[in-house]
């Protein structure tokens, strides 16, 4: 049941974080006291209330510097809680060590300056969005990428959160876990089936979030009937709208290539797409390979919210 009510809290901070948000608000989403809600938010998260916002505020800020460079400093400062674009940046630059401006046009000088990253590299802090990409990864012909902008429907699911953290490319052993967790609550109900879709939603941009608190939610798609669920397992809807979906296949010895993948999707196929980021999470949408020994490949769609720049 916390944790029940703790994902409530967070969902809630991450809708509204242009809003104030004050202690007393949450604690009655979360249905505790403001004094016991304080210490419980903290003892479950690892972080004062007061610092997740700040923190949650000031990386979504960073992803749209990145992501949306017809917004200017106000616009994005405003949009992510702040009153001002001067206490924004001081805020930005106490965090990040760096001024809002400055981010940015870091960020463009890094065009065409990717190296090769292994699974170990990628608890690093190189950016997501990269702009041109080499062709080459130490020696490795770069395929094509497969992306197709689609219309998604709105996916029911049940879903297991993961607060803990993740890195790019690499699968914890707990992200797998909580996928094991759901699809079994969902077999001994008999809500598994041929066309249940089995989906990952990673919240944070682990290049800006610090990998250890970084979020990701662990679902299968279930019947619109089923509205309640019990324990760790929670009940949402996903968003449809349009995507860019790029399809990844990769061996499960070479799954740091899917950040090298979506690091080209980001910074090379979308600058020149004509779309820009929307708001809302990336979806990873997994498939059963065929002709693959079980265990031994990944197939998925790594699904993007876009909009028209």
């Amino acid at each position: 049941m916390y944790i029940f009510r703790l994902n409530k809290v967070l969902d809630y901070i991450h809708a509204n974080l242009e809003q104030p948000l004050s202690l007393n608000a949450l604690a009655s989403v979360a249905g505790f006291s403001p004094f016991h809600f304080h210490r419980i938010f903290k003892s479950l998260v690892g972080e004062t209330l007061g610092d997740y916002i700040q923190r949650a505020r000031l990386e979504k800020s960073a992803n749209m510097l990145l992501n949306r460079p017809g917004d200017n400093i106000l616009e994005i400062a405003l949009s992510c809680g702040f009153s001002s674009a001067a206490i924004f940046s001081r805020a930005f630059k106490a965090h990040f060590g760096t001024s809002p401006s400055q981010f940015r046009r870091q960020e463009k000088r890094k065009l065409g300056k990717v190296e090769s990253k292994s699974g170990k590299d990628l608890f690093s802090h190189s950016r997501y969005n990269k702009g041109s990409f080499p062709t080459t990864f130490e020696g490795r012909i770069e395929l094509p990428m497969d992306v197709e902008v689609k219309l998604l429907p709105t996916f029911h699911v049940a879903d297991i959160r993961h607060i803990y953290g993740y890195s790019k490319g690499v699968f914890s052993n707990q992200i797998g876990e909580a996928f094991q967790h759901v699809r079994k609550w969902a077999g001994a109900r008999d809500l598994m089936g041929p066309h249940t879709l089995v989906i990952g939603i990673p919240y944070d941009n682990p290049d800006i979030t610090p990998n250890d608190r970084c979020r990701y939610d662990a679902c299968v798609t279930v019947p619109a009937e089923i509205t309640n669920a019990e324990g760790e397992i929670g009940i949402q809807d996903i968003a449809g709208g349009k995507y860019a979906v790029c399809r990844i296949e990769v061996s499960t010895s070479e799954t740091y290539t899917i950040g090298e993948t979506v690091d080209r999707l980001y910074g090379e196929w979308l600058p020149g797409s004509g779309y820009q980021v929307d708001d809302g999470p990336p979806l990873e949408i997994y498939h059963d390979s065929t002709d693959k020994p079980p265990g031994t490949w990944i197939s998925m769609d790594y699904c993007v919210p876009i909009k028209p720049l």
